[in-house]
């Protein structure tokens, strides 16, 4: 099985960048998510030198990985961001980025969003719907600036991947159908309120197949020349993000280079690219470290009971998505083919069925490879259960980036009422 290259095996122990992660198992303790600063500048340098010639821009999709420490690393590596609710937007320039870098996407905004994202000036508000459109005119014309907008398409392409993850197809709940978005392109045209800035789509997330993006390009340069014919102009055309990684760790993921080709030969002139990537950049730049509590066996079935379960990592429980598990230090012996499962109490908690892993006693250590992105970020409280620690290697050291949860941070928001009798 091949390994991240910030992964390496040494004297028969797995190092994360130089650091074994036995020593940081033993000083931040388990379960705990560990990511490298300098893979995700390496996924970061990939997009660049792969797209370099085009007017790109790279757009973080801060919902992958929402961890201050990162926004910080990839602000300061001078990428945008796009954020999907009120609470990422503050994220995003609480961690430095440029308001004129953000992109505030999302089916379901609040006026109390809209008018935040106005008075903050940022790049665009992508809106998903006519009644959204409207929406933030007025509160536009409300505190007296015209609102740049751009224009969430749904461009009706089903591609290949979990059909909750394909939010470019028909009976999505997301973008603009081609009736709505003409109507839309008029009502901006006749505003003064409102400034037509970009043309936006996401089709989905882990996509491995360049040809839905090239359509959905063909989709966007259709639409860029209706809102010219209305006489608007639109500076950006975002292709979304969605590009799927290798969680087998075999395949290349997605193909960048074959994507980067499509485009240079259909090119509008006058427009910028925007990609939104977020687990290309995050997704094999993380794994959760967890310890093995117990083996058992339930009718002939082995198990290997680990301390962290679905409300550390819930991907497999809600996707049936695939993760790699190598342990920390391997045993000699034969292996042995078990289900990988968390303390929770659901049925569902499994993190892998029938994997081959070497011999496991309670008290080794595991790591769940490829979870820097929907890892921590989709984690949750559920079974009164605090969230692990959370650890950057950046330059031959281990930073705490998020401490560990207690209980007392599950209860802090409640209030009992004195009267309950």
């Amino acid at each position: 099985m091949s390994l991240s290259p910030w992964l390496v095996e040494k004297e028969g122990e797995l190092h994360a960048d130089g650091i074994p992660l036995r020593e940081i198992a033993a000083r931040f303790r388990t379960p705990c998510y560990v990511y490298s600063a300098a893979r995700i500048r390496e996924n970061v340098e990939r997009f660049r030198k792969t797209f370099a010639g085009l007017p790109m821009e790279l757009h973080y999709a801060v919902k992958a990985n929402p961890l201050g420490a990162i926004l910080c690393l990839l602000a300061r590596d001078g990428l945008g961001a796009e954020v999907v609710s009120g609470g990422e937007l503050l994220r995003a320039l609480r961690a430095g980025f440029p308001s004129q870098k953000i992109i505030f996407t999302g089916v379901g905004k609040t006026k109390a969003e809209l008018e935040l994202a106005l008075r903050e000036g940022i790049r665009a508000v992508a809106v998903e719907s006519m009644e959204e459109l409207k929406a933030l005119e007025e509160i536009s014309r409300e505190i007296g600036c015209c609102a740049r907008v751009a224009l969430r398409l749904n461009p009706a392409l089903s591609p290949d991947t979990h059909p909750h993850l394909a939010t470019g197809r028909p009976g999505s709940k997301f973008g603009l159908d081609p009736r709505d978005a003409e109507e839309a392109l008029a009502w901006i045209a006749r505003s003064s309120d409102l400034c037509l800035v970009g043309l936006h789509l996401h089709i989905g997330s882990q996509i491995l197949d360049v040809e839905p993006y090239l359509a959905a390009w063909r989709y966007l340069c259709e639409i860029l020349r209706k809102a010219r014919d209305h006489g608007l102009s639109p500076s950006f055309l975002d292709l979304g993000g969605g590009f799927g990684i290798s969680y087998g760790g075999e395949g290349p993921g997605f193909p960048l280079e074959e994507l980067a080709a499509g485009l240079r030969e259909e090119m509008p002139s006058g427009v910028t690219l925007m990609l939104e990537p977020g687990r290309a950049l995050v997704g094999d730049a993380g794994l959760l470290l967890v310890r093995v509590l117990y083996t058992k066996r339930v009718h002939e079935k082995a198990y290997v009971v680990v301390d962290a379960g679905m409300s550390d990592l819930l991907r497999p429980a809600l996707y049936g998505a695939h993760h790699r598990i190598v342990p920390v230090r391997k045993r000699t012996g034969p292996p042995v083919k078990a289900d990988v499962v968390g303390p929770i109490c659901e049925n569902a908690d499994v993190l892998a069925t029938d994997r081959e892993l070497s011999p496991l006693q309670s008290g080794d250590l595991l790591a769940i490879l490829d979870t820097g992105a929907y890892g921590s970020s989709m984690s949750s409280h559920y079974n009164s259960r605090p969230r692990g620690a959370e650890v950057l290697v950046y330059r031959g050291k281990a930073h705490l980036v998020r401490r560990r949860e207690t209980v007392e941070d599950l209860v802090r928001g409640e209030i009992v009422p004195e009267d309950l009798g």
